[in-house]
């Protein structure tokens, strides 16, 4: 690794450092650590480790101009914000302005630095790039004019990583020429090229987007090619050969192709279309089928929400049980929860539950993965939980057959409910570890332990292709929200894209089941008296 790519990551270390509130003298000390381990093999541990530890949001904000660590610290600690999209709503409702040495002008250069990432930026992530297409919907569809506006491309088939933003759009009366006119002068659009039916439309915020005009009449056929991957899109082509419209939706052209209507999701070119025409489509996930909300942290490590803020949260929003997972002791960088205060947050969980009818706490933890594949704490403390979620956090750079063998062990351990986030990955910022994931779903799902699909918006653990083959062997999938504050509750929905695209349906789900039957699926892991 070179010398100008050492010095860039030992400032990013400092900047991780600097955003959980280290001296100068733990910065100076990390930063050696790194130094060496990346002369050494150019891979730190260390600094794998320091970036589990601040929330990617708050580094992607360090990227805008003028937001240096003390401010967005102070973002983070006075508005709870840790994300562009939160921040970019903070900018422009007032409430940053309302911070000490915040002004009108900072918030402005701020919405002018969110605005220049987009610019420069190839790729985004899913939620971004979510939240970026739902506003410049609402955009197209007030303007005079516009009938309907319809979402398209990668993000309705809710890929990971985002590229492209595209759109379906079908005039009112008047001609095309007029339509596209009337695009140009969308509010915040700075530039527009029109070509053949698509119309390119450049935002003063920084998006690029892609708009598909439609006619009522060829609407749903346009909506589908702009949705599909490329395969896709050729396989129902070459099924559509000879047959022509009307099809003012997209279930007029799959029924002219002799399918039932595919999902989104799905629409990738990866067997869907062959097995629409057996009969042999997933009944996918849907939120509703959702009824447990998991991974999630109360301010006993790192979360900023007590336990009875989560039931509040959880059930308002319709779930019928939570499971709280802290983290263990041996995570000092999150806080985690000591075993003597286990007791107390046990305690304050049962209280909960005598107050709340109907709806259901559990007491869960995520307990550390250590090096040698045994689990944080040891059996006496985790027989207390109901449910364990086993984690790596540390040791990042071992071999795949380390790394593959620790996972294993782990798996063996009866407590061991859910491996969680089980590759490592944070998207666009760290790659995943090396491990045997065949060999870790032939032992889940010998064990019985579920897999997580962690849906954390920087992490989507497991990949999409992933889900899918875990499910082909028989793996039941956990749906961890991992959330460390209550606007995390939002990541749920992120990770059902996730789902739908592996092909899962409810039953695939552990906790789609009740209360009953997620603890029923916990206690028979080991068969332990401690759940008898």
């Amino acid at each position: 690794m070179d010398k100008h790519a050492v010095r860039s990551l030992l400032e990013h270390v400092a900047a991780l450092l600097e955003l959980r509130g280290e001296g100068p003298e733990r910065v100076r000390a990390h930063q050696v650590a790194v130094e060496r381990e990346l002369l050494a093999s150019g891979r730190s541990d260390t600094l794998d480790e320091l970036r589990e530890q601040v929330p990617p949001g708050l580094v992607e904000m360090l990227r805008i101009p003028g937001l240096g660590v003390a401010k967005v610290r102070q973002i983070h600690d006075r508005l709870h914000v840790e994300s562009l999209a939160e921040l970019e709503d903070a900018a422009g409702d007032g409430r940053l302005t309302g911070l000490p040495r915040f002004g009108r002008r900072t918030a402005e250069k701020v919405l002018r630095g969110i605005a220049a990432l987009r610019r420069d930026s190839t790729f985004r992530l899913l939620h971004h790039a979510l939240d970026e297409a739902q506003r410049i919907a609402a955009a197209l569809a007030a303007e005079g004019g516009v009938r309907r506006v319809e979402i398209a491309g990668s993000v309705r088939r809710r890929r990971e990583i985002i590229r492209d933003l595209d759109f379906v759009v079908v005039a009112g009366s008047g001609s095309r020429e007029a339509l596209v006119r009337r695009l140009g002068e969308v509010p915040g659009v700075i530039e527009f090229v029109g070509k053949e039916g698509v119309v390119t439309l450049r935002f003063a915020s920084g998006s690029v987007v892609d708009v598909f005009l439609a006619t009522p009449d060829d609407f749903g056929v346009t909506w589908i090619r702009a949705t599909g991957a490329a395969q896709h899109v050729a396989d129902i082509q070459a099924r559509l050969e000879g047959g022509g419209g009307p099809w003012p939706d997209e279930e007029s052209v799959y029924r002219a192709a002799g399918l039932p209507w595919i999902a989104p999701e799905l629409r990738e070119g990866t067997g869907e279309v062959e097995a629409a025409a057996a009969g042999r489509l997933p009944r996918l996930i849907q939120q509703r089928d959702v009824r447990g909300f998991l991974h999630c942290h109360t301010n006993y490590s790192d979360g900023s929400t007590t336990v009875a803020e989560w039931a509040t949260a959880c059930r308002d929003a319709g779930y019928d049980w939570v499971g709280i997972t802290d983290h263990s002791e041996s995570s000092t960088y999150g806080g985690g929860l000591r075993a003597a205060d286990i007791a107390r947050q046990h305690a304050e969980i049962d209280a909960a539950n005598r107050q709340f009818d109907g709806f259901r706490i559990l007491k869960g933890v995520e307990a550390d993965i250590l090096a040698d594949g045994s689990l944080d704490y040891g059996p006496a403390v985790l027989d207390r939980f109901d449910f364990v979620i086993g984690s790596i956090h540390t040791r990042f750079g071992m071999s795949e057959g380390e790394m593959t063998a620790r996972v294993l062990k782990a798996m063996d351990d009866p407590h061991m409910t859910i491996l969680g986030h089980p590759t490592g990955r944070l998207l666009l910022s760290r790659d995943p570890y090396a491990i045997d994931l065949e060999r870790v779903f032939e032992r889940a799902a010998d064990r019985g332990v579920a897999v997580e699909l962690n849906a954390d918006p920087h992490r989507l653990d497991l990949d999409w292709r992933m889900v899918r083959r875990a499910r082909e062997l028989g793996v039941t999938i956990s749906l961890g929200a991992d959330a460390h504050s209550i606007a995390g509750m939002s990541n749920v929905a992120v990770g059902l894209g996730i789902a739908r695209k592996g092909w899962l349906e409810a039953s695939d789900v552990l906790n789609s089941r009740d209360a009953d039957g997620f603890l029923a699926h916990a206690r028979g892991r080991g068969g332990r008296a401690a759940y008898a």
